[in-house]
């Protein structure tokens, strides 16, 4: 059911019969609407150009000053969509014949009679609206459509490696709001049947799940399958809700279970703006998925959650004597003092040498780990270096022998190290001074949003968000607006081929270089060149 209505427009230089025309069409159902009234084509036009008017019926005499009807209908169509009736005190075959080129859909002759007119206008109502259900029809294939290749795309954003900028134009496609992204992955610690996962029936299951859940509060979602038993979920509303993110994440974790006699974990992240951001989510949404190992499966992982239960577990002792060396540690990282900071790693190891068990080692340097990097936390907009504290845990594993293991946490406490220190030479700077002079700096090579963001030290999402509050445009409008006005200027100074101009700009597809330089400039590059050249000439 299409509710709108018909906005009509009634153009004629009789007041009279103007004002009977718009009583006449009011009368024939409250479907109709007078958006309009004017005493001549050029009064419409004016108005139009000024107001940009939404019409769907055009009721014009034909004889008027200046402009005539038939001449505003041909005028009018050129602008805008609108089925058009013409009226005339004269029933002249030649006016007739150009109202049928025209496209008029009835020709009627002065005086009006009542009957016959809402009859007509009853005809026209029925053809406008059955044009309104194809065209929504059609509208309803091309979002379904829009919304198979969206999910295509999103799929290939979370396996791709560093996606450049330039291969993100699509995403500003996506209706403005705020999104959020879940990684749901099924966990496989549990002797349950699996059955579900035979045939792609848990992702129908999980897509069932999806559209029964909080149907009305969700505008848009995209699913796809992520590796394994994995599934990533897009979700938009137009405003920030971070509380019914977390709802539906739980009506989601919930729901699987009882569907799929299967448990899961989820990560989810905060909310975002740019939909172009999700390939730097993409490591951190899986780094939080992995905390399952160190705290369990069967739950929802946020980033907040995640820095609650760092806080707990930093709470853990050891020892007095390895609380003491830890919180020394601690502190040289925050004051940058190098040489202090490894000589109570030393220290550390030595205690940890003498412990009496791989478990025990194991959870010192858990504590070590999850202190540092939370210190980290707290100085720093980024909450972005959480994968440092599954690295550490990674370090007993992976070394033989306590020769390696001192090797390697010495080699991690310096990658620490670096962080602090690259974060207290960034502090004065302008991190929008920095990432666009980076941006400018290399416009030929891969540009990411999560290279961006690592120059500036802040997590890709709210350097995005920073950026855009600051800037008044996204990351990925600057860096697009840089190469083609790079390009613009290699065209007009050299003479290097198009597609050369296309490689040293970050465009490895000259036919899509070339739309993208006539979006902003007007013609496609060597027909810019040319013009300028004669212009010069």
């Amino acid at each position: 059911m299409i509710n709108r209505k018909i906005k009509a427009i009634v153009v004629d230089d009789e007041n009279r019969i103007r004002r009977g025309i718009e009583r006449l069409i009011l009368s024939c159902g409250e479907e109709f609407e007078i958006v309009g009234s004017y005493s001549s084509g050029t009064k419409l036009m004016k108005e139009y150009e000024k107001e940009n008017i939404h019409l769907d019926l055009l009721i014009t005499d034909i004889k008027m000053p200046g402009m005539n009807g038939l001449e505003l209908i041909k005028e009018m169509r050129k602008r805008a969509s609108f089925e058009a009736v013409v009226i005339s005190g004269f029933n002249d075959f030649h006016y007739v014949q150009t109202a049928i080129r025209e496209r008029a859909l009835d020709y009627m002759v002065k005086p009006l009679i009542r009957d016959e007119f809402r009859q007509q206008l009853g005809k026209i109502k029925d053809k406008i609206l059955k044009n309104w259900e194809e065209e929504k029809k059609v509208e309803i294939i091309d979002t379904q459509l829009r919304h198979v290749k969206q999910t295509q795309a999103l799929g290939k954003l979370v396996r791709g490696n560093e996606i450049d900028l330039a291969e993100l134009e699509w995403t500003k496609d996506f209706p403005k709001g705020t999104y959020s992204l879940l990684h749901i992955s099924i966990d496989f610690n549990q002797k349950r049947d699996i059955s579900a996962l035979q045939s792609g029936e848990l992702e129908k299951r999980i897509q069932d799940i999806l559209e029964d859940l909080n149907e009305a509060t969700l505008n848009l979602s995209w699913i796809w399958k992520g590796d394994e038993a994995s599934f990533w979920i897009l979700i938009h509303n137009k405003e920030a809700d971070q509380l019914q993110e977390m709802m539906i994440a739980e009506g989601l974790h919930s729901t699987i279970k009882t569907g799929t006699n299967l448990t899961s974990t989820i990560a989810l992240s905060r909310g975002f703006y740019d939909v172009a951001v999700i390939p730097a989510l993409r490591d951190r949404l899986s780094a939080l998925l992995q905390f399952r190992l160190i705290y369990g499966g069967n739950q929802i992982y946020t980033l907040s959650l995640v820095e609650n239960i760092l806080k707990e577990r930093g709470k853990i002792r050891e020892s007095k004597e390895l609380d003491i060396t830890i919180t020394r540690m601690v502190e040289s990282l925050d004051l940058l003092r190098r040489e202090e900071l490894f000589h109570h790693l030393n220290h550390f190891l030595n205690e940890v040498k003498q412990l009496r068990s791989p478990q025990d080692i194991e959870k010192s340097i858990q504590v070590l780990a999850i202190q540092s990097i939370n210190r980290l936390l707290t100085k720093s907009s980024a909450k972005d270096e959480l994968h440092l504290i599954q690295e550490a845990l990674k370090l007993t594993r992976k070394s033989p022998n306590f020769i390696e293991l001192k090797k390697n946490l010495t080699t991690w406490m310096q990658k620490v190290l670096n962080i602090f220190e690259e974060m207290n030479q960034h502090e004065s700077v302008n991190p929008i001074d920095t990432a666009k002079t980076w941006i400018t700096d290399n416009l030929g090579n891969n540009i990411t949003i999560d290279k961006i963001a690592k120059k500036v030290h802040m997590n890709p999402t709210y350097f995005c968000e920073y950026f855009k509050n600051q800037t008044g445009e996204t990351v990925l409008d600057f860096v697009t607006k840089a190469r083609i006005e790079k390009a613009k200027e290699l065209l007009l100074s050299t003479d290097f081929k198009i597609y050369d101009i296309s490689q040293q700009v970050g465009y490895n597809d000259t036919k899509y270089f070339s739309k993208l330089f006539r979006k902003y400039f007007g013609e496609v590059p060597s027909k810019y060149k040319e013009k300028a050249k004669i212009n010069l000439n």
